[in-house]
């Protein structure tokens, strides 16, 4: 049971990071400011370093909190679906991919887009983080080959001398049980998918396609369907 101080803790560290997401919202993932969240809490400068000692220290909390938050949305579309349901599970994870995307702009461009001037990830924490997003994905395509029943296209046979070394060095250190072209696929995928939200998300796509959603959940479905996954009705 948290006590009375702690529970005021979490709620003025939330208030602060709500007030630093409208921040970006309104000047861009570099506009955080302690100073100005601060003062729109009524608090001295000084008080609000009592919470977070620095703004680097903020935006890495907002970059973990957003990393899980995705991960946990993706987990969540996987979780009740059979585990042998190799079509679906993908699918279902890439759809929540965007959905959250979609709904969590601000956050997306955090985690995905332009670094912020003078702040450098300290990748002990933020790594682990992000890699939660992935695995999932990772599972499910490295069971579905062990399975039998997924089949790279024949372009991820043959990939560039280079690329594949990186590749197998990487699967091997990461501890993924899959080979270079099985592991490019899923590289691929997320090259496709990320590539579409990017576009709907600063309104590149919508005039061209119409339905965006509709789109999407679209190219998913061919994706999987090229590795030779079944995907039934989701």
């Amino acid at each position: 049971m948290q006590t009375r101080r702690e529970k005021l803790r979490a709620a003025s560290k939330d208030e602060i990071k709500t007030l630093a997401r409208q921040q970006m919202a309104a000047e861009g993932t570099a506009g955080i400011s302690l100073r100005g969240i601060a003062r729109d809490m009524g608090m001295t400068a000084p008080a609000i370093y009592r919470y977070f000692p620095s703004r680097d220290d903020l935006i890495t909390e907002l970059i973990v909190d957003a990393f899980n938050a995705q991960s946990d949305a993706i987990a969540a579309a996987d979780a009740p679906l059979p585990r042998a349901a190799y079509g679906d599970r993908v699918t279902a994870m890439m759809l929540a991919y965007r959905e959250w995307a979609v709904a969590h702009v601000v956050d997306f461009q955090l985690i995905y887009g332009n670094p912020i001037p003078g702040y450098e990830a300290p990748r002990e924490v933020t790594v682990p983080a992000a890699s939660r997003v992935f695995t999932p994905l990772i599972t499910a395509l490295t069971e579905a080959y062990a399975a039998g029943v997924l089949h790279p296209p024949v372009e991820f046979l043959h990939l560039p001398a280079t690329v594949e070394a990186h590749l197998r060095a990487f699967v091997e250190t990461q501890g993924y049980p899959v080979p270079p072209e099985v592991f490019a696929v899923g590289v691929h995928g997320w090259n496709l998918i990320h590539g579409m939200v990017w576009l709907e998300i600063f309104g590149h796509t919508p005039p061209l396609i119409g339905d965006s959603a509709a789109f999407y959940r679209h190219q998913t479905l061919a994706l999987c369907r090229s590795m030779s996954l079944t995907v039934g009705d989701l």
